[in-house]
């Protein structure tokens, strides 16, 4: 999932008001310090709480102005900025009151005003709760303050406080884990133990994530830079030989990209019982993925190469009405890569294809413009995955085009290295630089090519678009249905409405007016044929259980398989 890759300027203003510019100034010993102190876990092996403290050392803030802020919810994941306790500030004058307002609207976030003008060094202490409540707004990544098997992990936007001002903030991390058992290890994306970052922007911190605990750790000692890898719980497979394997992809990509370590890279696993299996990149030198009892292997390298390719590959401008780019290069390049590193199979690459291409082309949404995407993203999946399975299509559709009409001199790799060379010397990287590119190489043919995908246009690749050991063929598949209306697993309170006529949910008894009761993933299992979906739900007091294949009506849907004779090592294209 798209995670944004940004550039941090030394920008000296606040956010909020232009009575917040009078602040504005040169600092260049402006420091943010974030100390964690987990409490010791219970009976269960479960952290209940952190206990933060928050030190800021900036430019005085007028009295009325806003310190502090949280975004109430970020990427669909609740932050803990209603529920925190225990809010202390106090500056070189002694304590600060604090008072609270809340903004309104998408991207919404919390910020916390004084009741005086602050003076030099202000500190911040109060305790982070960690539910063990699964994520209530349904599909997420997995951000939240979360704790198992005696550790605990989340990402910094959801638990940390951070300040308003946008400055070149000089970071630093540190540890207290005296309530943990020995051996306990505190991790960020910033390295292992306490770090102060060659980084700068309070929105790095918040970017970060963060893990401590009973945690293991590949490889045992943490390099000065480039790959390291932390995750706790109990994953179904040998985590440290699949690290040791994502570390030589990770090798291969700082070959391809061209991007040499320079700081820790640092890969994050933990289980997730709602959506396992999926991750999501944090900035440029992180990202997470997870686990659950059952989860694939196979399914882990693509989603572990899938979101290291994020890191390296970036974004346009744009929020999720851009994810078609970041998304789709993601989903192309990761199997591809993989597959010329030597790291998967041509079945595992055929295995993860024909996922992609199944979802996409049974997909009831597939002809739905990209720009209705932002506003759906969250409320339907079969909406959710488009930028996903049609960006990839997309790629693959280019790259066939711009070989043919190159006789093979230019590749898509041409156009993404040139994307990634323009954010090397700070030049716009948006759509406009895209077209740019495409008119460059192909004319007007090109951008007409992504006008038509962008308005929802089918886009299907050359029967041997995947490479020489592949071609196209079709077989009979049934589209995705849940059922009822989609958004209704992203509301606070599930409640069964808009129930489907003959569906497979009503024919298993699900009814308008039934609550479910535990949120549930569909991401996956769209693309899997015969994969059942679970409702746990409540109706007139009573639990009940409801399993159905989530499936409508059948439909020829393309997809690719091996063909000829020609050895493995021949595939990769």
């Amino acid at each position: 999932m798209k995670k944004d890759v940004r550039a941090y300027a030394s920008i000296f203003a606040l956010l909020m008001t232009a009575g917040a510019n009078a602040i504005a100034a040169t600092t260049p010993d402006a420091a943010l310090a974030v100390r964690l102190k987990p409490l010791a876990p219970d009976a269960h092996q479960h952290i209940p709480a952190l206990d933060v403290t928050i030190t800021v050392n900036g430019p005085g803030v007028p009295a009325g102005q806003p310190i502090l802020k949280m975004p109430l919810v970020t990427s669909n994941v609740e932050s803990i900025a209603k529920t925190l306790t225990g809010l202390s500030a106090e500056d070189g004058q002694g304590p600060l009151s604090l008072t609270i307002v809340d903004d309104t609207g998408a991207g919404a976030s919390r910020h916390w005003k004084a009741d005086r003008a602050t003076s030099g060094e202000v500190v911040v202490h109060y305790r982070a709760p960690i539910s063990d409540i699964l994520a209530t707004r349904g599909a997420a990544p997995p951000l939240e303050l979360r704790t198992d098997t005696g550790a605990f992990s989340g990402q910094g936007a959801t638990f940390l406080l951070l300040p308003e001002a946008k400055l070149p903030w000089k970071l630093s991390v540190a540890w207290d884990l005296s309530n943990l058992a020995p051996g306990a290890i505190g991790v960020s994306s910033f390295g292992p133990g306490n770090v102060a970052p060659a980084v700068n922007g309070a929105d790095e911190m918040g970017e970060s994530y963060f893990m401590a605990g009973k945690v293991q750790v590949y490889p045992n000692t943490a390099p000065a830079a480039g790959f390291f890898s932390a995750w706790y719980g109990k994953p179904p497979f040998e985590l440290h030989d699949l690290m040791a394997s994502e570390q030589k992809l990770y090798s291969y990509y700082e070959k391809f990209f061209s991007r040499p370590s320079t700081a820790p890279y640092v890969v994050f696993m933990r289980e997730n019982l709602v959506n396992a299996g999926g991750g999501v990149s944090l900035g440029t030198n992180s990202f997470v993925t997870t686990f659950g009892p059952k989860t694939d292997l196979q399914d882990v390298k693509i989603t572990l190469a899938h979101e290291m390719l994020h890191t390296f590959a970036g974004h346009i401008d744009g929020d999720l009405e851009s994810s078609w780019y970041g998304e789709g290069l993601a989903v192309y390049y990761a199997r591809l890569l993989a597959l010329r590193a030597g790291q998967i199979t041509p079945d595992d690459f055929l295995k993860d294809l024909n996922d992609t291409a199944g979802r996409y082309y049974t997909n009831a949404m597939i002809a739905r413009p990209n720009s209705e995407v932002a506003a759906n993203f969250w409320l339907d999946t079969r909406i959710r995955v488009l930028p996903y399975d049609r960006g990839s299509m997309y790629f693959a559709v280019l790259d066939g085009t711009l070989r043919a009409a190159s006789d093979g001199k230019v590749t898509l790799d041409t156009l993404l290295l040139a994307m990634l060379e323009r954010e090397h010397r700070a030049l716009p990287v948006n759509l406009d630089a895209w077209r740019a590119l495409l008119k460059q190489h192909l004319g007007d043919a090109g951008v007409k090519q992504l006008d038509a995908m962008l308005s929802g246009a089918v886009m299907l690749p050359e029967a041997q678009g995947f490479g020489p050991c592949f071609t196209r063929t079709s077989k009979p598949m049934r589209r995705y249905l849940l059922g009822f209306e989609p958004a209704v697993l992203v509301e606070p309170k599930r409640i069964v409405r808009g129930l489907v006529a003959g569906s497979a949910a009503e024919k298993a008894g699900l009814r308008n007016g039934d609550a479910i009761t535990k949120p549930v993933p569909q991401d996956m299992i769209q693309g899997q044929q015969n994969a059942m979906l679970t409702l746990e739900i409540q109706r007139d007091g009573k639990p009940l259980t409801i399993t159905y294949l989530p499936r409508a009506e059948t439909v020829d849907a393309y997809q690719w398989a091996r063909t000829g004779n020609l050895p493995d090592s021949a595939c990769a294209y």
